[in-house]
């Protein structure tokens, strides 16, 4: 497999965003010419038609093939009823009423999922979680896929716990995903929501084969966490290697730049990392 780009990014909550950001990461992106940019949900602050019209309008200006998937800021929290009976209308009518969107080439096989939901039992409807019948999705998908490509996929929530948020947030039904993503031979899941930047590899069970998992911080709003600022993925894939490289914004250079770097190799248990 060729050696190819990807950008991630996440959690736009356009209505927060700092339009600087926003400028200089559409000039990078046209300008270094990625394969695809994979945009991990939370689009919008409050999902109004403002927000989701400024996120139309960024999208456009992008150059290279985008491939979005809906964050829980992307269903109305402020209107019951819409949010209820109608969650995606305004995301589809602004951006995209396929929820399971699909890239594919030679080098990349790339699926995203939809993993906000419009309720929950639980009272932080924040909280989001994968569904048995978008396992056969999966399937579908990647069975038709080029088998010299690298298999991706997008979602909102995200796999990893992290000690700054003592494991909330992280995406419900994971093993089931995971065996799933296992068995279908996936290589990379991307996610966002915590607005922390971190990477690890793992497994549905011990023994199984392992996959890696990188979350992205917020891309450019100002709902950035003390210690991890606005940052983005560059991932850079060929058939046995993986390298993640942190873009972090620095308020004294007034710009992005490489911040931390992740090196993973493929290995006869999956996935594993190596030293950079």
């Amino acid at each position: 497999m060729a050696r190819t780009t990807l950008y991630h990014i996440s959690d736009l909550h356009f209505g927060r965003e700092r339009p600087p950001l926003v400028q200089a990461l559409i000039e990078e992106i046209n300008a270094r010419g990625p394969e695809l940019v994979a945009v991990s949900g939370d689009l919008t602050q409050s999902a109004r038609r403002r927000e989701f019209a400024a996120t139309r309008d960024f999208l456009a200006q992008l150059a290279p093939p985008v491939l979005v998937v809906p964050g829980n800021h992307d269903v109305p929290d402020w209107d019951l009823i819409r949010r209820l009976l109608r969650p995606w209308r305004r995301y589809g009518r602004y951006i995209t009423d396929d929820l399971y969107p699909r890239y594919s080439s030679p080098t990349l096989a790339v699926l995203g999922l939809n993993s906000a939901r419009r309720w929950s039992p639980h009272t932080d409807w924040s909280q989001g979680r994968l569904s048995g019948y978008q396992m056969p999705e999966v399937e579908r998908f990647f069975t038709g896929a080029e088998p010299t490509a690298a298999r991706v996929v997008v979602v909102h929530h995200p796999f990893i716990a992290h000690e700054l948020v003592l494991g909330r947030g992280v995406i419900g039904r994971k093993e089931m995903a995971l065996q799933c993503f296992g068995q279908n031979q996936v290589d990379l899941m991307l996610s966002g929501h915590l607005h922390i930047h971190h990477s690890e590899t793992m497994a549905a069970r011990a023994g199984e084969r392992a996959l890696v998992a990188a979350q992205a911080g917020t891309t450019f709003s100002d709902r950035f966490k003390a210690g991890y600022p606005n940052s983005f993925n560059v991932i850079e894939l060929d058939r046995d290697h993986i390298r993640i490289r942190i873009r972090c914004w620095s308020e004294e250079a007034g710009g992005f730049s490489d911040c931390e770097r992740l090196d993973y190799r493929r290995s006869a248990a999956g996935w594993e990392s190596e030293a950079a």
